[in-house]
């Protein structure tokens, strides 16, 4: 008889995590009984403890998908197993990947799923159920109870084919984001570029033939359409590496097929979709069809401003690709976004103060700021490593710059910008959500209403941004001088006090545009015409 088992599946998901959800879909699809269970941070671990005690689960899987938050993982792993010695534990994501070795360390785990893992993972929890041989279980890294020993299985190195798999499992009701209802999508897997000094994407599929595969159009628009049909969902996020393709031919061909499997299923305007793209695959005819299928926001990879800086960061991108894709997409009203890694390991000043240039002169577009961080299996890494610059302990690694001023600088920030419970981090998110919503708004209700909350927003973005820059500034001086603490903490209560005053404008715009959408779904729900609500609005 072929056993089934019950299964939990853990990972931070602040939005829905589609790592787990196509492992919970493959799981499911063998008929194992699944359960998700979101962990995020350390104050989740109560309600995680109580709802693995009430499933009481065979197998508990982990998707350590963010290296930052692998000692939480493992400290939440150490409390289950004090309530479960005998669960097996599974972990993987792109850092187990790596660091596979030194995570097997840990007694509280069993074994490590690299690359891609839905048939792993079905496979193990097959084998574990019938006690068949763990040997034949591809991709999988295991201890040998008796002994410890660590038998490395082999590993599957292709993609699979993404049309076959089973949709992600998601909540019976779906995500509120930006006041309309919300899912995320992938429409590929990998990165055709994968060459970033500080992105493990590249190690992830280096043995791959090829490095980027892409579902068809028409399964990403069923998916689209049983998520608007079943749950009512609007608003798209695509988590892709890349939404668009290295070819704008090739692009515009890839959009204009999933604009028209779309049309077959939906009602286009009805939907609006956030996306990611590199900054090469933008021109007049792409950005016409990106509106055309409901995009209203587009996370640039800038990453740098200057052509030493993307030379560094081996973006393979340039400042005229940047600069030209932004206009576009600015013109044909899709809210571009951006951040910027000018710390670096080979960061100069004359790097920085041109990024505090391209800040300056693109102030009326949200963005973000910072360093570009360790994970494990980057080139970043490798090259950290070999020239001496790495430190801190496994896995938090940190590095020492190699300008000693830009180095005084990250850390004068660190103190500042990014001190510990800083509010800055999140408010740049919240403001960059901002600018999404009020040009959604601006698509799904448009009139005199949704026009003036969208000006409103534009200003409130240019004004902190303001802010930023003069504060950066003020950390570019003080790298110059012989700063004190009282210097730092200052600067540091400075932000915290002008934050907590954007935070108050952040949120009077966010609640005046929750009602105004509110409002508007009434009066579709009443039958009232959109023409007659223009005039109300």
């Amino acid at each position: 008889m072929n056993k089934k088992g019950r299964v939990i599946l853990i990972g931070a998901e602040d939005e829905e995590n589609l790592s787990i959800r196509y492992l919970a879909a493959a799981l499911k699809e063998n008929n194992h009984d699944v359960k998700i269970i979101p962990c995020s941070r350390n104050e989740d671990f109560p309600r995680v403890l109580k709802e693995f005690k009430d499933f009481n689960p065979h197998i508990l899987g982990v998707s350590i998908a963010f290296q930052s938050l692998a000692l939480m993982f493992f400290e939440i792993i150490r409390k289950i197993k004090d309530i479960k010695p005998e669960v097996h534990v599974t972990v993987g994501g792109h850092f187990p990947t790596f660091q596979y070795e030194k995570i097997l360390v840990y007694e509280h785990i069993n074994s490590v799923i690299r690359f891609e893992g839905e048939k792993p993972i079905s496979m193990l929890v097959d084998a574990l159920m019938n006690g068949d041989k763990l040997s034949d279980v591809p991709n999988l890294v295991y201890k040998v109870n008796s002994t410890g020993e660590l038998i490395e299985n082999q590993c599957i190195h292709e993609f699979p084919d993404l049309d076959t798999l089973s949709f992600p499992l998601r909540d019976k009701t779906p995500q509120m984001r930006l006041g309309e209802n919300f899912a995320t999508l992938v429409t590929s897997r990998g990165c055709f570029h994968s060459k970033c000094i500080y992105c493990c994407i590249g190690a992830f599929h280096l043995k791959k033939e090829n490095k980027h595969a892409m579902r068809s159009p028409e399964n990403v628009a069923q998916e689209i359409a049983e998520l608007h049909n079943t749950n009512k969902v609007r608003l798209f996020q695509f988590h892709d590496d890349n939404f668009l393709l290295p070819s704008k031919k090739l692009s515009l061909e890839r959009i204009e097929s999933l604009k028209s499997a779309l049309d077959k299923n939906i009602n286009i305007d009805e939907i609006a979709l956030l996306i990611k793209t590199r900054p090469e695959s933008i021109d007049e005819e792409v950005a016409f069809v990106l509106k055309d299928i409901g995009t209203v926001g587009a996370f640039m990879g800038v990453e740098n401003a200057s052509e030493s800086g993307l030379k560094s960061l081996a973006r393979g991108s340039t400042i005229e690709d940047i600069t030209n894709s932004m206009e576009i997409l600015k013109k044909h009203e899709i809210a571009v976004t951006f951040n910027l890694l000018f710390f670096h390991p080979k960061a100069s000043l004359c790097e920085i103060n041109e990024n505090i240039y391209f800040m300056k002169e693109h102030a009326d577009h949200a963005f973000g700021f910072g360093r570009a961080e360790i994970v494990a299996g980057s080139p970043l890494d490798r090259l950290v490593r070999k020239k001496g610059l790495l430190r801190g302990e496994w896995p938090s690694y940190d590095y020492k710059i190699e300008d000693s001023s830009v180095e005084k600088m990250f850390r004068i920030n660190a103190l500042t910008f990014y001190k510990k419970n800083s509010p800055y981090p999140n408010i740049s998110q919240e403001m960059i959500a901002l600018y999404y919503r009020a040009e959604m708004i601006k698509r799904f209700y448009p009139g005199k209403k949704s026009q003036e909350l969208s000006g409103n927003v534009n200003k409130l973005v240019i004004k902190f941004n303001e802010f930023v820059l003069e504060n950066l500034l003020e950390t570019y001086r003080l790298t110059g001088e012989m700063e004190s603490d009282q210097e730092l903490n200052n600067l540091y209560m400075n932000i915290e006090e002008i934050c907590a005053h954007f935070t108050g404008e952040i949120n009077d715009l966010s609640r005046k545009m929750g009602k105004f959408q509110m409002l508007q779904r009434k009066f579709k729900d009443i039958g009232i015409s959109p023409k007659m609500v223009k005039r109300f609005f």
